[in-house]
């Protein structure tokens, strides 16, 4: 399997606040992890520790952090050909993280917004699967137009550019990742593109994926991992690994429910964890599945 990744990276700082945030207060908190991350990076990371063959990133970073940042990356094993070296500061987020475990991320994007048309690959055809995450919108329609009818386009841009609109676009197979405040958003100022398959995403809520053309949906839960004697430590990135994960087990298969149960798994254990790209490895995954799938509930119905 070859799966190229477009998104941001950044590094991150993950800091530990006392109480859930509220305007106008202040608060001390403390540094508790720092390290890469991003959505391109988290998502490129998830989809080789799932077990994707070769995973390529197309991501920016700053001279200031260069030679850490890829050396991390490789050591993931992900491909950083299609890394660019900008003299820019390398983009910045920091992770504020309250007791129970929800974060909020102020992010400041330095060379992420010097990624353009131009650096983006001609060989995108051979991939077997592309995942748009947060790059620009003049990225993001570069890949698509590039894209054939035979490869699977996974977009997850965040709130950055609509995917609904783009995903007319593509020419094959088509999921849109949203959670759920952008899947709102979007869908408030236009219409749901049938053509691509929905999966909301929700947190504790669990997901759900709407397959319009076939009229149906599939909803599957969370973890419950206070239950299972779990802490949850961070939510950051949770949403970015269930989109790694998922492209690579529906590669894989081509089974909508497998790669909702694998990912929905791989972003509770995730939430476990303060760094945003720590998702568990595939071998770790598959005994989690074969352990924890008893305690997600997936069904269908009609829309």
């Amino acid at each position: 399997m070859k799966l190229y990744v477009t998104g941001r990276l950044n590094y991150d700082t993950v800091i530990q606040i006392g109480a859930p945030l509220e305007r106008g207060r202040k608060y001390v908190g403390s540094v508790v992890a720092e390290g890469f991350g991003g959505t391109g990076a988290n998502i490129a990371v998830a989809a080789t520790r799932a077990g994707a063959g070769e995973v390529y990133l197309l991501a920016a970073v700053g001279e200031d952090l260069a030679e850490k940042a890829i050396a991390f990356l490789r050591g993931e094993g992900v491909n950083t050909r299609y890394v660019k070296v900008f003299r820019e500061a390398t983009g910045r987020a920091f992770i504020l993280i309250d007791s129970s475990g929800e974060s909020t991320i102020v992010t400041l994007p330095g060379a992420n917004n010097l990624l353009a048309p131009e650096h983006i690959p001609k060989d995108i055809g051979e991939a077997s699967g592309i995942v748009v995450a947060n790059a620009s919108l003049s990225v993001a329609k570069s890949i698509v137009t590039q894209a054939t009818d035979a490869q699977v386009i996974f977009m997850d841009p965040g709130t950055l550019w609509n995917p609904f609109e783009l995903g007319k676009e593509v020419r094959g197979e088509c999921f849109i990742l949203p959670n759920k405040r952008e899947f709102n958003q979007h869908t408030s100022f236009t219409s749901v593109d049938e053509h691509c398959i929905t999966i909301v995403k929700k947190g504790i809520e669990g997901a759900v994926a709407y397959v319009y053309q076939k009229k149906r949906a599939i909803a599957v839960s969370s973890l419950p991992l206070e239950e299972l004697g779990m802490k949850i430590v961070s939510t950051s990135g949770c949403g970015d690994v269930f989109t790694g994960v998922f492209s690579v087990i529906y590669l894989e298969s081509r089974s909508l429910e497998k790669a909702l149960l694998y990912a929905s798994i791989a972003a509770g254990l995730k939430a476990t964890k303060p760094l945003s790209y720590d998702s568990p490895k595939r071998v770790e995954l598959e005994k989690a599945v074969e352990k924890l799938s008893k305690y997600i509930a997936i069904h269908e119905y009609s829309l």
